[in-house]
């Protein structure tokens, strides 16, 4: 009994990490062992955490990876003169990094108000990916598209999907085995 209610209780929480939500617990074989991880802040927060710190910048790039065992937000933009990047605890908030240095090219941003979710954008990814779950999140521009890059992973597989982040639409599945 105890040992389906932590398969249900990994499942579950399988399902909040890949949908965006607050907490996951992950399952691992062979013997069953239960960790929580927990992405707390949303992006639009990390977005005016950015754009306080950094006035006039425009959002070129966003990604949520897991670095040393917890989720980071890494926000890149720019202003005329120069380039900005920002990395922020997901759990926390707390801001661990910036960076500012002089601009070397033109750079086009992100318009964020028309892209669809980091929540959405794993749906449709994992409709591509069945079963797996999201891992990682970059939603970046290639381009004149705004594209999500979401990596999934089930057991020894990983996927990489490219969804449109205008149109909904996925650009690209590759599996590496």
């Amino acid at each position: 009994m105890q040992k389906s209610m932590i398969k249900r209780l990994a499942a579950t929480g399988v399902v909040l990490l890949g949908l965006g939500g607050t907490g996951a617990v992950i399952a691992q074989s062979p013997a069953i062992t239960v960790q929580a991880t927990s992405i707390k802040v949303s992006q639009s927060a990390v977005v005016k955490k950015f754009t306080k710190k950094f006035k006039d910048a425009k959002i070129e790039s966003i990604s949520l990876e897991k670095e040393n065992g917890r989720y980071v937000y890494e926000i890149d933009g720019f202003t005329k003169s120069k380039e900005h990047s920002m990395k922020i605890n997901a759990s926390s908030g707390k801001v661990i990094r910036t960076e500012s240095e002089k601009l070397d090219d033109h750079k086009k941003s992100l318009n964020l108000k028309k892209t669809i979710s980091r929540s959405t954008a794993t749906k449709i990814a994992q409709k591509r990916a069945k079963g797996a779950k999201a891992t990682e999140w970059t939603l970046d521009r290639e381009g004149n598209k705004s594209v999500w890059d979401i990596t999934l992973k089930k057991g020894h597989k990983e996927y990489e999907v490219q969804v449109n982040a205008l149109t909904k639409k996925v650009i690209k599945v590759e599996v590496d085995d």
